[in-house]
């Protein structure tokens, strides 16, 4: 059984080290790790070289964010045999028990299922990332597999026979929803999207509104709104268009340009703090 270990990171180097750390902990024997570097100057990829020797360090352009990251390394490590892809935030840190609950949830699918791992929030303890369900609440640690909807792509098993038949991630997709729209493809294409039964790794919360910043001169918000960091609203409307319908993806087209349109005062009276 072989593992492709698929990881993206910029400038967080610590981070990155302690995400690999707590995969090396675990020593299954049986992965393979690729890590794109998207231009990072704190040193990074010198410190995984010396820490890692056996990582394949893969150099980015500095413009790829994390689904260009992703598809990147995937893209190498699919032109070898592996019969899992297991993406990776670097900000994770897998518990000792996450590659086995992993394994054995998507063995009750006989291979067949995207397996996402729940996520405990470091701090807090609680429930982060993981998938939402159809109503979009966030999946919690029942004892369970459960249907995700929405996919977090944070910690992720997917059996080659996925990637086979649907492909990669979408290269439309610069950061954000690449994982959401990997996981409804899959659902579309007749595979499930489960969670893990219980948690697998600590992770950070990360409360960013993609959608709108206040504070900031009209100008650089519609600037912050098309970056990739952003919800880039032509990407958004590929988006919509292809799960919900042309009608809805133009409708939020024009709702995404009204809300950075409108002052910070207008935004809080209308929708208190969804978008600051």
């Amino acid at each position: 059984m072989r593992i492709a270990v698929l990881l993206t990171c910029f400038n967080r180097k610590q981070k990155t080290l302690d995400c690999l750390t707590s995969l090396y902990s675990i020593d299954k024997g049986f992965f393979e790790i690729f890590l794109v570097d998207d231009g990072s100057i704190d040193g990074t990829s010198k410190a995984v070289k010396r820490s890692f020797p056996n990582v394949n360090i893969l150099n980015g352009n500095g413009n790829l964010f994390w689904s260009r990251g992703m598809l990147e390394a995937w893209k190498h490590a699919f032109k070898y045999d592996f019969d899992f892809y297991l993406w990776m935030n670097d900000d994770v840190e897998l518990l000792s028990k996450a590659i086995d609950e992993l394994l054995f949830c998507s063995k009750l699918k006989d291979h067949k299922a995207i397996i996402s791992g729940l996520i405990l929030d470091k701090g807090s303890g609680n429930i982060i990332y993981g998938g939402y369900d159809k109503n979009k609440k966030l999946i919690e640690v029942s004892g369970t597999l459960q249907d995700i909807t929405y996919l977090n792509g944070n910690v992720v098993l997917i059996p080659k026979s996925i990637p086979d038949t649907i492909g990669l991630l979408d290269p439309i997709f610069h950061h954000d929803l690449g994982d959401v729209e990997y996981g409804l493809r899959a659902i579309k294409n007749g595979f499930e999207v489960l969670s893990t039964r219980e948690a697998v790794a600590l992770g950070y919360a990360n409360s960013i509104c993609r959608e709108r910043k206040n504070g900031v001169h009209i100008v650089k918000r519609f600037k912050i709104l098309y970056s990739p960091l952003g919800s880039n609203p032509f990407i958004n409307f590929y988006y919509r268009k292809k799960y919900q319908s042309t009608l809805k993806a133009s409708i939020y087209f024009v709702f995404q340009h009204f809300l950075n349109l409108i002052p910070d005062k207008l935004n809080t009276f209308l929708f208190k703090n969804k978008y600051t």
